[in-house]
């Protein structure tokens, strides 16, 4: 997947839906693959609803974690608004990932359709996953996270990072098993 001898990926959402665990998460199953690997938190951890941003690089040799703008082969957005602001970050010919959720900002309302269609009309390649839908299956929304890890191992030919759980496992297989029926665009 990656143009030469590094895969960049950024990772958006919103704090509270472990942004930052999916990122650990796809490093360690980087370095169980046998890459390098360089995870950067860029901001927005702390706050809960706030933006949250984090960066993942493997490679061969990896010196710097910070993927620049217009250089991100995979952009993940747990969240469908994100992923708008998130596209600043796809190299032309990459991939975005977007969760099919929004979680409503204060004092505003959005609708998925809307959004979706923002993003096919932006021409980007991208797949949308039922990572929120598929999570609450499997019994709670705390396994969208695993559900999109999934889903980017699969897309990347990454193994289930080794210190997942059985549920959290149970969770990337589904997502993994999504890439083979994604939700088209229009859904």
């Amino acid at each position: 997947m990656a143009g030469g001898m590094e895969t960049g990926i950024v990772i958006v959402g919103v704090g509270g839906q472990g942004v930052l665990t999916l990122a650990r998460w796809l490093g360690e199953a980087a370095l169980s693959a046998g890459y390098d690997v360089r995870v950067a938190e860029v901001h927005g951890l702390s706050q809960r609803g706030g933006a949250v941003e984090v960066h993942v690089r493997f490679g061969n040799e990896v010196y710097a974690p910070v993927v620049d703008e217009g250089e991100a082969d995979v952009v993940v957005a747990l969240e469908a608004l994100e992923a708008l602001r998130g596209l600043r970050y796809l190299r032309q010919g990459g991939v975005l990932v977007v969760n099919r959720r929004i979680i409503q900002p204060p004092g505003a309302w959005y609708d998925i359709g809307q959004v979706l269609d923002a993003l096919k009309k932006s021409g980007v390649r991208h797949y949308v996953v039922p990572c929120y839908e598929e999570a609450l299956k499997l019994g709670s929304p705390v396994y969208e996270n695993s559900v999109m890890l999934g889903f980017v191992s699969a897309l990347l030919s990454l193994p289930a990072p080794p210190s997942l759980d059985e549920a959290n496992k149970k969770a990337f297989q589904r997502g993994a098993a999504l890439l083979q029926n994604p939700l088209s665009p229009d859904q």
